[in-house]
């Protein structure tokens, strides 16, 4: 599988794993083992993560000369909170992993370590790494400070971008967030039948003075969520006919958990429920 055509089955983020990346060979397990784990779980310890929140790290050890291996390994590249890759003895199969996490992801989700004296390549001398002690007892608590700095920052970024998009939505874009908040997807036709079949919903739910010209103000909300990203259009062909619906993208489902209309763990339930091409 080439890089460029993959796509990963998760739809999101997974925001609970550590992808790591580093060399195979089990001369190198006792980084995972006594460096990399432990300083994920102190991680979880200063940022109060705990049960489905706490962050794990994850390593892959198949043959990623097979077909089975390799797209394990562009999964978790392209879908973990944070990729920490350990430059040590300048694997080949980890600088390559590595400049498909560059292209791929913000350089707010990756982390990198060496050994202590580390000797850079050309290619790498600009990249910031923390260089980690013989004694790997000693370097636990500054990863962990590192992967909790990555987790924040991440976290702030996203929370700005969140904030932005929910400034975004007017009044009438306001009245399809509190009518279909509690579905992830959700249709509206526009044809004859479909207009009066909507304003009869809306009659029973809403009241008739509210139905007056509602159904052309919720289209042109409509078009105005799906322009700022929080609505995406799904069609289906089956049999010659199309359906549509109109789901909830991920910012839209992350501004919709932000106002405190969905809870987190239907946030995590959309996610992964999410048509691939709104990730």
């Amino acid at each position: 599988m080439y890089p460029y055509d993959f796509k990963p089955e998760q739809k999101a983020i997974n925001f609970t794993e550590v992808f790591v990346v580093m060399p195979f060979e089990s001369k190198y397990n006792d980084i995972f083992n006594k460096l990399i784990d432990p300083a994920t779980k102190r991680a979880n310890e200063i940022l109060n993560y705990v049960g489905q929140q706490a962050l794990s790290a994850k390593r892959t050890k198949e043959d990623i000369l097979t077909t089975s291996g390799w797209i394990n390994v562009l999964e978790h590249l392209l879908t973990a909170q944070i990729v920490l890759g350990v430059l040590t003895d300048n694997n080949p199969n980890v600088f390559y992993e590595l400049g498909i996490a560059h292209i791929a992801e913000p350089k707010t989700r990756q982390i990198l370590i060496a050994n202590k004296g580390y000797t850079r390549l050309f290619d790498t001398k600009d990249l910031i790494y923390y260089e980690y002690e013989d004694d790997l007892q000693s370097s636990i608590e500054p990863l962990a400070f590192r992967i909790t700095e990555a987790i924040k920052s991440y976290k702030i970024a996203e929370e700005k971008k969140i904030n932005l998009a929910r400034m975004l939505i007017g009044p009438h874009e306001f009245e399809i967030v509190m009518l279909f908040n509690n579905t992830p997807n959700f249709v509206l036709h526009t044809s004859p039948q479909g207009r009066i079949d909507y304003e009869s919903t809306l009659k029973v739910r809403q009241g008739k003075d509210y139905v007056d010209g509602a159904f052309e103000r919720h289209v042109v909300a409509i078009r105005h969520l799906c322009q700022c990203g929080l609505l995406g259009l799904n069609t289906q062909t089956k049999e010659g006919i199309v359906y549509f619906s109109y789901h909830w993208t991920e910012l839209g489902n992350s501004v919709l958990h932000l106002m405190d209309l969905i809870t987190f763990e239907e946030l995590k339930k959309r996610r992964e429920s999410l048509p691939s091409f709104f990730r």
